[in-house]
């Protein structure tokens, strides 16, 4: 007997709990079917835990059913203008989420929030949104993590955050807040077309009361299928951030071992070490491989030693490279919480690369690829 429900008492479920039928398009239930098989594989969770999974993937399903209901409703929504975005990617844990914070503070991006994508559905409306219950529980949800999960991530409630939740309606999300290596070997090779064109959907629904000015995305997981991004938002422009990946890789993996839900047992974090750094290297193959294809002149590079040295500089540079004006009260906003928020000031992340069976001389070694490839600096 199985563990888990299968994909069709799931969309059975979600259905009856909404009232509705239509999923909408793409190739969700494929995503959907591989995630719950590798659940039941792979899976190393305590049984307690079981329930909220399983909730998540009901309400991401509930979700998928309201888009399609709203869209009936409202169907001037297909004619919704999505202008560019910027798309902040790279590899974790290399100045992303600073970066994209930084650069939500400035009203002329429309920021793609985690409030919003935890329950899209009625899209938020503009000059409400502090008003809005989603965003309390959010915000509210937020302030329980504990202080050494707050010193490895910064989370601003308003900011552009990773699309986690809008690509994991369409079931093709990289699924790093759960312990399923074989969907994730599965997804790293998948064709994101439709996923992509789903995403869009969604961000036009977003986008409907609150007017889409110029979207601001961040996710350094995009860096994996760049070219279905591309025809999905063919003027997307990308910001691509770097860093030493021994760094990088056993600070991902030290974040994600926290975000798994609770083991049966004591969690393997030597197989979850090698897991992460083969994830993370073969993305950044493929996006090395894939921006060449779709256009270097989409890119522009910056170095995580260059934005804790030069922040304002940094900023300045992207505005530049974008086009955009940065006015004196945005980059005062902006480079007043910059200065609030520098490495250190919410308390240290603490972990070696040895407690997930890595070493630094290793990880550089897969790495020398992409160290070449873009001058990183070796941290000391």
């Amino acid at each position: 007997m199985n563990r888990y429900p299968t994909a069709e008492a799931l969309l059975a479920d979600a259905a009856s709990a909404s009232g509705y039928d239509d999923f909408g398009p793409g190739d969700f239930r494929e995503g959907l079917g591989v995630l719950l098989d590798s659940l039941e594989r792979d899976g190393d969770l305590a049984a307690e835990t079981d329930a909220a999974v399983v909730a998540d993937l009901r309400r991401r399903l509930v979700n998928r059913l309201e888009v399609e209901a709203w869209y009936k409703e409202h169907p001037e929504i297909d004619d919704v203008a999505v202008h560019g975005p910027v798309d902040i990617i790279g590899l974790p844990r290399t100045g992303t989420t600073a970066l994209g914070d930084m650069l939500s503070l400035d009203p002329q991006f429309r920021c793609l929030t985690g409030w919003e994508q935890h329950q899209p559905v009625p899209p938020p409306v503009f000059g409400q949104e502090h008003r809005d219950p989603r965003r309390e529980a959010f915000a509210h949800r937020q302030e329980q993590l504990f202080d050494q999960r707050q010193a490895m991530h910064i989370v601003e409630i308003d900011a552009t955050m990773e699309d986690t939740d809008t690509l994991g309606m369409a079931f093709h999300g990289q699924q790093m807040t759960l312990p399923v290596a074989g969907y994730r070997a599965w997804w790293r090779r998948a064709d994101l077309t439709e996923t992509y064109a789903y995403h869009r959907r969604v961000v036009k629904l977003l986008g409907s009361r609150k007017p889409p000015e110029l979207w601001l995305f961040k996710a350094p997981h995009h860096k994996f299928h760049v070219e279905a991004l591309v025809r999905a938002y063919p003027d997307i422009r990308f910001v691509m951030t770097h860093r030493d990946p021994a760094k990088v890789v056993p600070s991902y993996t030290s974040l994600v071992s926290t975000v798994f839900p609770a083991a049966a047992g004591e969690r393997d974090l030597h197989a979850l070490g090698a897991e992460v750094s083969e994830h993370l290297r073969e993305g950044m193959e493929r996006a090395i491989e894939q921006r060449a294809r779709v256009g270097e002149d989409r890119f522009l590079d910056v170095h995580h030693r260059d934005l804790v040295r030069d922040p304002q500089g940094t900023v300045r540079k992207i505005y530049e490279w974008l086009g955009l004006e940065l006015t004196p009260d945005t980059a005062r906003t902006i480079f007043t919480w910059q200065e609030k928020h520098a490495m250190g000031a919410a308390g240290t992340h603490r972990y070696t690369a040895e407690q997930f069976g890595l070493t630094k001389d290793r990880i550089r070694a897969d790495y020398d690829f992409y160290i070449r490839r873009f001058d990183v600096a070796v941290e000391g």
